[in-house]
C-alpha cells in the first residue's frame, strides 16, 4: 500500500515538472500554447502574465508583465467556458519563434449572456531559460 502511495507520488511530481520542461521546437511552442489556453480558462491573470517575456506585449494594450496582469484582472467578472487555439504554422529562427492561428472563446459575460469569439492570432516567441515565453500576443476577431 505504501509502495503504491510513493510511486504515485512520484508520478504525480514527474508530470508535474515535465510540464515545465518544454523542447526548443515546433512541439515545444505548441505545447506553451496549449498551457495559455489552459491559463485563459482558468482566467489566472498572474500566471497568464508569466507565460510573457518580461517586456512582453499583450497586443496593443498592455506591455510587461504587471501592466499585462493589471489589464486582464479587468476581466475578473468574466467566466471563460471554452477557451481552444488550433495552430495553422510555427516558424522557428534560432530563439525566436512565430505561431498563426485560430482561436475560439466561450465566455459568460457580467450580463450573464454567453457570447462566442472567435478569430485569428498571431504570437511571437522568445527562447529564455529553457521554456517558450510569449514576446508578443495579437488576436483580431472574425465573425
Amino acid at each position: 500500500m505504501q509502495r503504491s502511495l510513493y510511486f504515485t507520488l512520484f508520478i504525480s511530481l514527474l508530470s508535474d515538472f515535465s510540464c515545465y520542461a518544454q523542447p526548443r521546437n515546433e512541439s515545444g511552442v505548441e505545447a506553451a500554447m496549449k498551457k495559455y489556453d489552459r491559463l485563459i480558462l482558468k482566467t489566472n491573470a498572474d500566471s497568464i502574465a508569466m507565460l510573457y517575456s518580461p517586456d512582453g506585449e499583450l497586443g496593443n494594450v498592455a506591455t510587461g508583465r504587471d501592466s499585462i496582469r493589471n489589464f486582464l484582472n479587468r476581466f475578473n467578472n468574466y467566466k471563460v467556458l471554452m477557451q481552444e487555439s488550433k495552430t495553422s504554422f510555427i516558424t522557428i529562427n534560432r530563439d525566436t519563434a512565430f505561431q498563426t492561428g485560430i482561436y475560439r472563446q466561450k465566455v459568460i459575460i457580467p450580463s450573464g449572456d454567453t457570447v462566442l469569439v472567435k478569430g485569428i492570432f498571431n504570437a511571437k516567441w522568445i527562447w529564455t531559460k529553457n521554456v517558450w515565453e510569449i514576446k508578443r500576443m495579437d488576436t483580431q476577431p472574425s465573425n
